[in-house]
C-alpha cells in the first residue's frame, strides 16, 4: 500500500512537471540560461554559476525565472540595468551547458543587489529583452556630417 501511494505521488509530480513546462513554453518565449552573482576577483569563474541550467522569460521589464527542485515555480525578478553595462562574452569554460560562446549581462535587482545571467550567444537578443541598448552599446559611432 505504501509503495502504491509513493508511486502515485511520483506520477502526479511527473505530470505536474511536464504540464508546467509545456504551459510555460507555450505562454512565454523563454530562453535557457544560468544565473549567478556578478564576477568578483576572488571567486573562481566557473564556481559562481548555478549548478543547473534553467529557463527564463521577459514579461514587460520583469525577468521570470523557473525555480525549485523540479522547476515547477516561477520567480519574478524586477530588474534594472546600469547605463554602462554591455553584453559580455564569457571565456572558454567559464560557464557550462550554454555552448561554445556564452554571453552574459549584469542586472541590478531592485532593492537587493545584482545578478548576472548567462546564455548561449544565439540567445543574446532574448537575454537583453527590454534593455536593447545594452546590446547596441558596442556599435561604432555614426559618422558626423561636416555642416555649415
Amino acid at each position: 500500500m505504501l509503495a502504491g501511494s509513493a508511486a502515485s505521488v511520483l506520477v502526479t509530480l511527473a505530470v505536474l512537471t511536464v504540464w508546467a513546462r509545456v504551459r510555460y513554453a507555450r505562454d512565454l518565449s523563454s530562453f535557457r540560461c544560468r544565473i549567478g552573482p556578478p564576477a568578483a576577483g576572488w571567486r573562481r569563474q566557473h564556481a559562481r554559476w548555478c549548478l543547473r541550467c534553467t529557463r527564463a522569460a521577459w514579461v514587460n521589464d520583469v525577468l521570470v525565472v523557473r525555480t525549485g527542485a523540479l522547476r515547477l515555480w516561477l520567480e519574478p525578478l524586477p530588474v534594472g540595468i546600469a547605463p554602462d553595462v554591455t553584453v559580455r562574452t564569457l571565456g572558454q569554460g567559464e560557464v557550462r551547458g550554454l555552448g561554445a560562446r556564452p554571453v552574459s549581462l549584469r542586472f541590478t535587482l531592485l532593492g537587493s543587489g545584482e545578478l548576472e545571467v548567462a546564455v548561449a550567444a544565439e540567445c543574446a537578443d532574448r537575454l537583453v529583452g527590454p534593455f536593447i541598448t545594452a546590446a547596441l552599446s558596442k556599435l561604432p559611432n555614426a559618422p558626423r556630417e561636416h555642416g555649415n
